[in-house]
């Protein structure tokens, strides 16, 4: 897979105080902001996902050029694929979710033009 790190994601229980300690004590600027997904980026370089969940879990998520590519490029070598090339109602992108060899989730997104 030929992509680019896009952001890391972090799982939190309370959107509001997460994009507050984020924005108010570490500088993050908000790009996208609703109760279940917010992005923020530092320095206009680093983005952070905010994913409201019960069990926070961290994630990693890359931006590719083509998802269908890269995702049949994945399964050949033998990846799980869990979500293949979704495209996500109210969105601009296109979302394939897939394991690491420890089952977590991982995953890319190709920006619809």
């Amino acid at each position: 897979m030929e992509g680019k790190l896009s952001h890391l994601c972090i799982h939190v229980r309370d959107m509001d105080k997460a994009i507050s300690f984020y924005k108010d004590i570490l500088g993050f600027e908000v790009e996208y902001q609703t109760d279940e997904w917010s992005e923020l980026k530092l320095n206009n370089k680093v983005s952070l996902a905010l994913k409201c969940a019960a069990d926070p879990v961290p994630g990693i998520g890359f931006s590719v050029d083509n998802c269908e590519e890269a995702t049949k490029a994945l399964e050949e070598k033998g990846v799980e694929i869990i979500t293949r090339c979704e495209k996500r109602e109210g969105t601009n992108f296109i979302l394939t979710k897939f394991k690491d060899p420890d089952g977590d989730i991982l995953w890319m997104t190709e920006k619809i033009k």
